[in-house]
């Protein structure tokens, strides 16, 4: 007698069902290993994709620009190998977001410039000398936003 090649779908169902779950309590303790440091304001991290190919997603939001390497350095050589070692897997790809708290500058309202002032070549050279002499932001006001890929 011959055996089906085929895995039931109720095991595949179960085994695709627990591994979002595994996935999602080490997100959320990633999570709350960075909310736990006194320099963190907030943080967030979420992991997707299959165990080929996992991917974690970890924004972290600092009290002060001061703190960002430290927290740079803490999510990268103690809280990622500490998931990718309760995981079992490695992730494939690490997006990693750094922010200081209340550096953002944001507008109460979106500016639009007046369709009737702008020239109608405007959508060849967008960014020509008149239009670019809007109002722009002092590096001081632009928000502190780091980044690591």
């Amino acid at each position: 007698m011959n055996k089906p090649l085929s895995v039931p779908l109720e095991k595949t169902t179960r085994e695709a069902k627990a591994w979002q779950a595994r996935i999602h309590k080490i997100a959320a303790f990633g999570s709350q290993q960075c909310q736990n440091k006194d320099t963190v304001h907030s943080a967030i991290c979420t992991i997707t994709g299959s165990p080929d190919e996992l991917t974690v997603n970890l924004a972290c939001t600092s009290k002060s620009e001061d703190s960002v390497s430290d927290l740079m350095q803490y999510a990268n050589d103690t809280l990622l190998p500490q998931m990718e070692k309760d995981l079992g897997v490695r992730f494939e790809v690490r997006n990693l977001q750094f922010a200081v708290a209340g550096r953002e500058n944001l507008l109460a309202s979106p500016e639009h410039a007046d369709p009737a002032g702008l020239p109608k070549s405007w959508l060849d050279h967008p960014l020509t000398a008149e239009q670019a002499s809007g109002p722009r932001m002092a590096v001081e006001d632009q928000p502190s936003i780091l980044s690591m890929a």
